[in-house]
């Protein structure tokens, strides 16, 4: 009896993990067809229509930013492509509020690669905190030249950051100077206006897709990410 017990109340917390298991997250990309005070409807790219669930979303402007703001303890996160180092397809600047939002390494899906020739391509994201390059080094005999500065500092306006995540996790990421800047601005669902360029992180639950962050360019801008 105490066996048939013990192996009923495991069959129950399969069950109930299986159905409390974590819903499934989409990104969707494109232009809001319309929009009401629950829920925005989305022409993707291929032509789809897709109806998402806003009521319990974040909402951000995607504003144009640039290298220079990427500075020591900003909160950004970074598609990338390949490895030894990653490049930056595209890097996004998050205000405080939004700290730590989807912290880590993770796979990403296919998006286009501005910085060579707007093709799709496989991609990796990143969302951590940006450390500065340099430390604390041993002090040396010197020399000082006083001149005029004739170039910028990196092959092309290319820009190398070290980002930190999930306590002992980093990458160091190169970011030429074709991958679009863009920040985060925080916002409301006032921002979802038939024509505005769009892409939502949603869950998928029971067929339905509920959004978790909802961001839309400012300006005609189209979110790199």
């Amino acid at each position: 009896m105490k066996r048939t017990t013990l192996a009923a109340f495991a069959g129950l917390l399969a069950l109930t993990s299986a159905s409390v298991a974590a819903p499934e997250l989409q990104r969707v990309r494109g232009t809001i067809e319309s929009a009401d005070a629950g829920s925005v409807v989305i022409k993707t790219a291929d032509g789809k229509s897709e109806t998402i669930a806003t009521s319990g979303a974040k909402f951000a402007w995607v504003v144009k930013s640039s290298l220079d703001q990427i500075k020591d303890g900003v909160f950004i996160g970074t598609a990338t492509k390949g490895d030894n180092p990653p490049t930056a397809l595209e890097v996004v600047l998050f205000p405080e509020s939004m700290r730590g939002t989807a912290e880590g390494h993770y796979a990403w899906d296919e998006i286009v690669d501005t910085t060579e020739g707007g093709t799709k391509t496989k991609s990796s994201m990143t969302n951590g905190t940006v450390k500065a390059s340099s430390s604390a080094a041993p002090k040396v005999k010197s020399s000082m030249t006083n001149g005029t500065v004739k170039a910028a500092s990196g092959e092309g306006g290319e820009k190398t950051l070290t980002v930190t995540y999930d306590k002992d996790g980093s990458k160091t990421i190169a970011v030429p100077a074709k991958a679009p800047i863009v920040a985060f601005e925080p916002a409301d669902a006032g921002i979802l206006k038939p024509g505005s360029h769009i892409f939502v992180v949603a869950a998928k639950d029971s067929g339905k897709l509920e959004g978790k962050l909802v961001a839309v360019g400012k300006d005609g801008l189209t979110p790199p990410m």
